[in-house]
């Protein structure tokens, strides 16, 4: 798995919204995918870690998959907010997370920087890395009675 229980509950609870979001036709290989993240996610993104694996439709169409890069972001995203709260969050859950992020006037900018820089990285185009980071922004204030 990633580095602790709470990383991986984060970042694919993230991707799953941001997949949900971006890409429904994606959400049933989220899990999947998600696991297969965790163990190696260099390997999942590529050999040298700046692009997604694509889909082959058997069609000759070929589709970039947003679930690898919905994982990549929440893991970019739980490692800022990391930073920025401290060993506090070393184990923090999906909750504990987004209680930090709500309470950082500033993070919402902060965090739409990490995911565009990230999702760009990646090879998505500016409209829909902003369009991952309102995803993102959108989870990180959810209610948690909601999740």
């Amino acid at each position: 798995m990633g580095r602790n229980a709470g990383f991986d509950e984060f970042v694919l609870v993230t991707a799953r919204a941001v997949v949900v979001d971006l890409a429904p036709d994606e959400a049933v290989v989220v899990d999947v995918v998600g696991q297969e993240y965790l163990r190696d996610p260099e390997r999942l993104l590529s050999r040298d870690g700046s692009r997604p694996p694509v889909l082959g439709s058997g069609i000759g169409t070929v589709v970039t998959m947003v679930t690898p890069v919905a994982l990549a972001v929440g893991a970019s995203v739980y490692q800022h907010l990391l930073g920025k709260a401290g060993e506090s969050l070393a184990n923090g859950t999906v909750k504990l997370v987004r209680k930090v992020f709500r309470r950082d006037e500033g993070a919402a900018d902060e965090v739409r920087r990490v995911v565009v820089e990230r999702a760009r990285e990646l090879g998505r185009s500016a409209d829909e890395a902003n369009r991952i980071a309102d995803t993102v922004i959108a989870e990180l204030t959810r209610d948690d009675d909601a999740a």
